[in-house]
């Protein structure tokens, strides 16, 4: 089975930088845990390849993450897709079953997510993390994202996002392209590669389930320049909760919460959104919660059955 991977790349002749991904098993392993419905698997999965391409510019190895949020009026409600700078991929939807039609060929991002925002918050290990948030411009992840990346980064950029579904509602392929200019990039550049992009004679979905590799994609759009990898790195389905963190969640909640929830459920089961893991606490670890916490506690809101996000 071929790895996922992430990988970054320059095109020296045309002044132009590139981030690439394939994003097949990550987005399959994900949305098969969240047992989405052909339109949310599409959602889910295009986000979770957004996210994977906009971790490119995280420092490599780091401890650095993003989260992509899209929020809207439609069915699915949220999405929220999180990659660190590790290649560590996780995701969610709202509505995992959306009540749309399912017909295969007639699948719609903009009916499933409507009118709404995109959020990027970048954790880059400042006090408080990045974040920019947008209408939702153009109702496709793909456009979205290079609509962001051109009006809160300040850098002209193009995404395309392919990804396809079995008739089983299966996904047969997934990845992404992200081409970015750099200071002193040509116009003459700039409308090749656009004009590239929009006389592709298939999508890019359907070049990857046809087998296509995805760096002679990026190739064609560059004219068959040359081009120089500057690092490639594999990406994968991974949650980093746990139960020191969640129990640190815990012990975050104010001190008549832990006691109200000791006394009236006598334990406490807290489930990740990301991943559907839960993690069950009985009443003497929350007694134990609230000793450690001693007789008084900083003031601040609780819930008797948290979630972790």
């Amino acid at each position: 089975m071929t790895e996922d991977r992430l990988t970054r790349l320059i095109c020296e002749p045309l002044n132009l930088r590139a981030y690439t991904v394939t994003s097949l098993h990550v987005a399959r392993e994900i949305t098969s845990l969240h047992n989405t419905t052909p339109n949310a698997t599409v959602a889910l999965g295009r986000t979770i390849t957004a996210a994977a391409l906009l971790s490119a510019m995280l420092k490599p190895d780091s401890e650095q993450s993003l989260l992509v949020k899209i929020e809207g009026s439609g069915p699915i409600r949220e999405i929220h897709a999180q990659a660190d700078a590790r290649g560590n991929i996780r995701g969610y939807a709202a509505n995992p079953q959306p009540d749309l039609a399912e017909d295969i060929g007639s699948l719609s991002f903009s009916k499933t997510i409507g009118a709404g925002f995109l959020t990027v918050r970048r954790d880059i290990g400042m006090k408080e993390p990045y974040t920019s948030v947008i209408p939702l411009h153009v109702g496709e992840v793909a456009g979205d994202v290079a609509y962001y990346l051109t009006v809160s980064e300040q850098v002209p950029s193009a995404v395309i996002i392919g990804l396809t579904l079995g008739q089983d509602g299966t996904i047969q392929s997934s990845g992404g392209i992200l081409i970015q200019t750099f200071p002193g990039t040509s116009e003459d550049a700039i409308a090749r590669v656009e004009e590239n992009i929009s006389s592709m004679n298939k999508s890019l979905g359907e070049s990857l389930r046809e087998g296509a590799d995805i760096m002679e994609v990026v190739k064609g759009l560059f004219n068959n320049e040359a081009v120089t990898v500057l690092d490639s790195r594999p990406i994968r389905a991974s949650c980093r909760c746990d139960r020191r963190a969640i129990r640190s969640m815990l012990t975050s909640l104010h001190h008549k919460d832990l006691r109200e929830m000791i006394d009236k459920d006598g334990s406490a089961e807290v489930t990740c959104t990301f991943c559907s893991r839960r993690y069950h606490f009985d009443k003497k670890e929350l007694e134990r919660i609230l000793h450690s916490k001693g007789s008084s506690s900083p003031a601040g809101p609780g819930a008797s059955k948290p979630e972790m996000h």
